[in-house]
């Protein structure tokens, strides 16, 4: 018997996709010197900012807990502050993530062309498609 899961099912076509992924956005943003997801909340909290932690979660995809824990390590960095209001958590940026946040823009581009010369026209339609996927299986 020969199982067809190599090409036919989500969850490992999926897998296999983000942890090449994974690798080569590892080694794009590594001049951050921290792995992509704490980018790419430095990049929300620059688009609108403070944000609770849930919106943060809520716009990026990630638990609650997976956030905070992230937001409390760029606290220790100095790039955020992490405060309390009423039941919730909220972060603000400190001045000192400019910088950081110079650099991460600076990998945000070069992933940008990195997977256009990898994946050409292919990269719009597959990431419409995998965002409304993703919709799908959440809802």
């Amino acid at each position: 018997m020969t199982h067809h899961f190599y090409e036919t099912c989500a969850y490992f076509t999926a897998a296999r996709y983000m942890r090449t992924v994974e690798g080569l956005a590892t080694q794009t943003f590594q001049p951050t010197g921290m792995k992509p997801a704490y980018s790419y909340i430095m990049l929300a909290l620059e688009d609108r900012h403070p944000q609770t932690v849930t919106d943060l979660a809520t716009t990026l995809g990630y638990d609650r807990s997976s956030i905070y824990r992230m937001v409390q390590r760029l606290e220790q960095r100095g790039l955020v502050h992490l405060y309390p209001v009423g039941k919730s958590a909220t972060v603000d940026l400190l001045p000192d993530s400019a910088a950081f946040l110079e650099t991460a823009n600076q990998c945000l581009s070069a992933w940008g062309q990195l997977t256009d010369a990898k994946l050409g026209p292919d990269k719009a339609a597959m990431t419409r498609l995998l965002t409304t996927n993703n919709a799908k299986l959440r809802s």
